[in-house]
């Protein structure tokens, strides 16, 4: 299945374009044709996923059937040293399905090696061109991300030496959320405050200039879905 693409008007792209250029920050609502992103949505809730944290200063994957073996009060400690070194560490806690690794190795389901094609292909990139206005902009590489109770991302800005990343994309894919079950996409003043924060609405493309200080709240306990979205970043050559 390939995406479609829903049409943005000269008006909506000029609106999308100034927004980015004064924050750095901005939203495509309705991005693609609706049943296309509801067949997304259904794919990823039946994806396998991989649980990614940090431990010391380096990410780790921890395989979901090492975690099934665990007895329940390792599972109690292990998500306990993650809460305490997110108090003053960089540190985050979500499930991860990486679509571009599995496509390069040749694992991928067929609906994530296209949506991966479709994200590459001069359609999207264009898009991502014209709004962002970087031409610099070659590929995009993508992961699914779910975020369950308790999961978060504390603040970072997506810089990485080497990667040419320009911006970063969210496409949101949990078809009803609200903002008080947290996972809000926070933008990081430098006052202190929140200067802006992107609630994961469904089928909204999210977009972020990097650098740009940033975080993913927690998700609440009163959470009654999870968060669900295809990541990535805009990438030079």
């Amino acid at each position: 299945m390939t995406p479609r693409l829903t049409h943005q008007s000269k008006a909506q792209r000029a609106a999308i374009r100034e927004r980015l250029t004064r924050t750095g920050r901005a939203q495509i609502d309705a991005v693609l044709a609706a049943a296309d992103a509801q067949a997304l949505h259904g794919a990823a809730t039946a994806a396998e996923y991989n649980v990614v944290t940090r431990r010391g200063t380096g990410h780790v994957d921890l395989p979901a059937a090492w975690l099934a073996s665990l007895q329940p009060g390792q599972k109690q400690a292990l998500g306990e040293a993650v809460q305490v070194s997110a108090q003053n560490d960089f540190q985050y806690l979500y499930d991860n399905h990486p679509i571009y690794d599995l496509v390069q190795a040749g694992q991928a389901a067929p609906i994530w090696r296209d949506l991966l094609a479709f994200l590459n292909g001069e359609e999207f990139l264009g898009l991502m061109r014209d709004v962002t206005g970087e031409a610099r902009i070659a590929l995009a590489d993508s992961q699914l991300t779910r975020y369950r109770t308790g999961h978060f991302l504390t603040e970072h800005d997506d810089h990485a030496q080497g990667k040419n990343r320009f911006f970063a994309y969210v496409l949101n894919l949990t078809p009803v959320w609200r903002i008080e079950w947290g996972g809000l996409l926070a933008f990081h003043g430098t006052d202190g405050n929140v200067a802006e924060a992107f609630t994961p609405r469904f089928n909204t493309l999210n977009l972020l200039k990097v650098p740009s200080p940033h975080s993913v709240t927690q998700v609440a306990l009163s959470a009654a879905a999870d968060r669900i979205s295809v990541t990535g970043w805009l990438r030079g050559a």
